[in-house]
């Protein structure tokens, strides 16, 4: 299917900013975007569907981050108030 769209310049030449920076043309940009605008639906989604997106997008997070236990201590949150 073939979609045009007139955009104000710019808004056109933000697109064609980012396509770049990502190294993709213009169309090719549009074409992941608006199959993730697909994908995701909008905000009348049921709430299981929700909850499945949420858990899609937590799996897609590192879950392998090791923190030492002094992260945790008071004294390293606020070193100016020891």
């Amino acid at each position: 299917m073939k979609l045009e769209v007139e955009l104000k310049s710019d808004v056109g030449e933000a697109l064609l900013a980012r396509a770049k920076s990502e190294g993709l043309s213009l169309d090719q940009f549009a074409e992941r975007a608006l199959e993730a605008l697909v994908k995701t639906g909008t905000a009348k989604a049921s709430a299981p569907e929700r909850v499945k997106a949420f858990e899609a997008f937590l799996a897609g997070l590192e879950t392998d981050a090791v923190l030492p236990e002094e992260t945790f201590q008071r004294e390293n949150w606020y070193p100016d108030r020891s």
